[in-house]
């Protein structure tokens, strides 16, 4: 893999927030566990003893109340204003492909970021997620590919690197 040219880019309130969305969309192993939860609930509310169903059906009506809150207003608004004070992530990054890993920077400093240093990566067709440590992530918007960025080069590294996007 040889190097590509240097993509340049500046994060958006609007991608910070989709980004943060990406972030804490459920995996596929928190989604089976929300669905048996889901199951079990509603075999209460349906075939379970009398003073349980009512609880078991506001369980399941509070989740989904408290679940769509949750990822529809209180996340994005948090998000809002983090970016507003996150003044670094505002500045303009620079992201480069490299053989041994990536390379990100920006006014502030600039990184290495080696294959094996990467825990896991998440992608969307607006935004790739590298994580480096399970709560951190770098966000690479595929908007790159713009400026000539091998963004199949980078997924294709990734899963060979680090395995499949979860």
């Amino acid at each position: 893999m040889t190097e590509t040219t240097q993509a340049r880019f500046r994060l958006t309130e609007r991608d910070y927030v989709r980004a943060g969305a990406l972030f804490s969309r459920p995996t596929k192993r928190q989604w089976a566990g929300l669905a048996q939860l889901l199951v079990l609930l509603l075999g209460v509310a349906v075939w379970g003893p009398a003073n349980l169903r009512a609880a078991a059906a506001g369980g399941i009506l509070g989740g989904l109340v408290f679940g769509l809150a949750i990822y529809s207003a209180i996340i994005p608004w948090q998000l809002r204003g983090n970016y507003r004070r996150y003044k670094s992530i505002q500045e303009e990054q620079t992201v480069s492909l490299h053989e041994d890993g990536l390379r990100f920077s920006s006014v502030d400093g600039q990184g290495r970021l080696s294959w094996d240093k990467i825990l896991k990566w998440r992608y969307s067709p607006n935004y790739v997620l590298i994580y480096p440590m399970p709560r951190l992530y770098y966000v690479v918007p595929t908007t790159v590919v713009t400026q000539g960025f091998d963004l199949n080069r980078l997924k294709t590294a990734l899963t060979q690197h680090v395995g499949p996007a979860i």
